[in-house]
């Protein structure tokens, strides 16, 4: 099984296939879900294990994270600052969520992230691939097609999979 890593590819490959991803996702809409499921968590299972997070990091450079109000705790702490303080000077508020404010993260160091092990729950489980309900959560996997590398390879090899027929 091949999977592409090339960062530039994968952007590159994302905007021409971009009519096909959103065909797709109406194409799974009419599939079972527990059975997608299934594929996908495998197949999240076989990319990931081939895939270093730690030394890609797009999605650090590109997304702003979701934050709970334990994550404001846990990064306040951090900064040796009330939490409403890091609030104030770090965060966003969109449609009443809380989110990291700004790319890249501030704790990004290179590819790697210096808060590791005291990263917001968001940044955990990204990109999501080994959760339930993929199918109601494909739109957010299109978003992310062209960031992750895993998302890339899952979606590619669910098509293939699913003999979908692609346009492009």
């Amino acid at each position: 099984m091949y999977i592409e890593r090339n960062l530039l590819k994968i952007r590159k490959l994302a905007g021409i296939r971009e009519d096909d991803n959103y065909r797709f996702r109406v194409f799974l809409k009419g599939k079972d879900g527990e059975k997608i499921d299934k594929i996908v968590h495998r197949l999240h299972k076989e990319v990931s294990a081939q895939i270093d997070c730690t030394s890609c990091a797009n999605c650090c450079y590109c997304l702003t994270p979701k934050v709970s109000k334990a994550d404001i705790d846990i990064l306040a702490r951090l900064e040796n600052i009330s939490p409403e303080e890091f609030q104030d000077a770090y965060c966003e508020t969109d449609f009443g969520s809380t989110y990291l404010e700004g790319t890249p993260c501030r704790y990004i160091d290179g590819k790697k992230c210096g808060i590791y092990e005291n990263r917001p729950e968001q940044c955990k489980t990204y990109p999501n691939t080994g959760k339930p309900d993929f199918v109601a959560r494909s739109l957010g996997m299109i978003g992310n097609y062209e960031v992750c590398p895993i998302v890339f390879n899952i979606m590619e090899m669910l098509k293939e999979e699913l003999w979908f027929r692609s346009r492009y």
